[in-house]
């Protein structure tokens, strides 16, 4: 993709959750879960590791809160947008515009682990939703040489095939990041009705903006015009 310019960057995060309870499954989605992912070795019930690992699966899950950042280009400072809620019809419509609104631009996207995760996560929950995948997060067919987004994970590899989070890197280059209570270990614990949503955005936002500060530390060292 040539020299990276971070004044065209769109990075995102996204956090996601189980859809509706183990008790409003259909027959069919209870059985393909029992079938395919429970493990009676480990938990009591299929209800127990459906409720736990459900928001890691697209097809059992969906997404409540994604956050987007960018430098502003009147002022050169980094900021951020989200959207949340247990409307997911309404966030997948949001971030339809925005994905449009910004590829017209001329940007890209990046996130950490986004290739392996947030893209084809959301991807997955246009179809689920009888909605037209937007044509920014479509990588079908895309070479890698062609590819425009940027994965944080794969760029740190270098070469290598170690996989690396976030938060490690971070640490590793004395960027704070996580500091909140909620997150994806414990984010299963919560049902949609109670969900913390302030604590949740501001956990989503941390993420995106400790992956800009991160990315931006790594662009001072590592040279990309070739």
């Amino acid at each position: 993709m040539g020299k990276i310019d971070l004044n065209k960057a769109l990075f995102f995060d996204i956090e996601t959750h189980r859809g509706i309870n183990w008790d409003k499954l259909s027959p069919a989605m209870q059985s393909a879960f029992i079938n395919h992912y429970f493990d009676p070795d480990t938990y009591k019930t299929p209800e127990d590791h459906y409720s736990e690992i459900a928001g890691l699966h697209a097809e059992f899950s969906h997404v409540i809160c994604v956050v987007f950042g960018f430098l502003n280009p009147a002022t050169n400072e980094f900021v951020t947008q989200e959207v949340h809620g247990a409307d997911e019809i309404k966030i997948l419509k949001y971030c339809e515009k925005i994905f449009t609104g910004f590829q017209g631009g001329g940007y890209y996207l990046v996130g950490h682990n986004i290739f392996g995760c947030d893209i084809p996560y959301m991807a997955k929950r246009y179809i689920i939703n009888n909605m037209p995948v937007p044509d920014f997060i479509n990588t079908y067919g895309v070479k890698p040489w062609d590819q425009v987004h940027v994965d944080t994970m794969d760029f740190w590899k270098m070469g290598s095939w170690s996989r690396v989070a976030l938060e490690v890197i971070c640490a590793s280059l004395g960027i704070p990041c996580k500091t909140d209570e909620i997150g994806g270990k414990n984010l299963y614990t919560y049902d949609i009705e109670d969900m913390p949503w302030d604590e949740l955005v501001h956990y989503c936002t941390e993420d995106v903006v400790s992956n800009y500060k991160m990315f931006e530390h790594i662009l001072k060292y590592y040279d990309t015009t070739t």
